[in-house]
């Protein structure tokens, strides 16, 4: 067996199909399925059960998962290390971001991640503040960006800004929202997003706040789409004030009086396997976001 064999068992483990690991690997997948066949071979077992959504491990695989996670930790610890005493930083970071790449600053974020470090390659995954934090735990992700509460995560973090959250209502409901308020407000249709974004963790929260159930009627996780979807009538929805602000078209109003903050973070595990390399990327990103270095 190789290092590349047991890097794409762990990555298919953490993410459930070929497909996904191809990508995340920057391999074909009839590559990723050779390395699993082979494995399977050399140690004469199943180590995964294919199903219709993907692929899960056995319980051999799973005992070979545990073992496989330890030496592609210690590999990249080892690589690390060298390249930080020897001053040269280099390899792969797989970031996760979360809304436009505008408002993360991620453009400037890149360019001083080259300027510092032009050898170390960036992989940017476009998905939910959810999602990014689980891929963090699963090792699937080396850093990346989110939105809301991170209480009980073990992650590291560096808040960026805060953010405002507003309630966004359809200017056509104005009389029937505002007379009643949020109590009557709760009682509407809401658009809501998939659960692991930090938009239904916050709603989620402020329906619960008055012990009440969130229950979507839509969910979308495209930003844009949820404001045209307000405006068009089919709900209401917690968005970002300065999103709001920035709309260009008058058909959603602001509830008045209901306001919920949360913050911007850039997150990485607490037990990160490349600490040079992340350390130059918060570097970057403190940078990016003209934030003075901690003392």
């Amino acid at each position: 067996m190789d290092i590349n064999q047991l890097r794409s068992l762990v990555t298919i483990a953490r993410c459930g199909t070929v497909a996904r690991a191809a990508e995340l690997l920057h391999l074909s997948q009839p590559a990723i399925s050779a390395h699993i066949k082979l494995l399977e071979e050399e140690l004469r077992a199943r180590l995964f059960e294919r199903h219709a959504k993907g692929m899960t491990l056995t319980a051999t695989g799973e005992a070979v998962f545990r073992h496989a996670k330890h030496i592609l930790h210690a590999v990249e610890a080892i690589k690390d290390e060298v390249n930080s005493l020897i001053g040269d930083a280099a390899g792969e970071l797989v970031i996760g971001t979360v809304n436009d790449p505008a408002f993360l600053r991620l453009p400037a974020f890149l360019r001083h991640m080259r300027e510092a470090a032009p050898q170390v390659t960036i992989s940017l995954v476009q998905t939910t503040s959810g999602s990014v934090l689980k891929n963090i735990a699963d090792g699937v992700f080396d850093a990346g960006f989110v939105e809301g509460n991170l209480k009980g995560q073990a992650v590291t973090s560096l808040l960026l800004t805060n953010a405002e959250f507003v309630v966004g209502y359809p200017a056509a409901w104005h009389d029937q929202v505002e007379v009643g308020g949020l109590a009557s407000a709760l009682d509407l249709p809401w658009i809501g997003t998939s659960d692991g974004c930090s938009f239904y963790q916050l709603t989620n929260a402020l329906f619960a706040a008055h012990g009440r159930n969130f229950t979507p009627a839509i969910r979308t996780d495209q930003e844009a789409l949820l404001l045209d979807l307000v405006g068009q009538e089919a709900g209401l929805s917690l968005v970002r004030r300065d999103m709001l602000e920035s709309y260009p078209k008058d058909d959603v109003r602001v509830l008045d009086g209901v306001v919920v903050d949360a913050g911007v973070h850039f997150v990485m595990s607490q037990t990160a396997p490349k600490p040079g390399l992340l350390r130059v990327a918060q570097q970057a990103v403190r940078r990016a976001w003209q934030i003075e270095p901690t003392r």
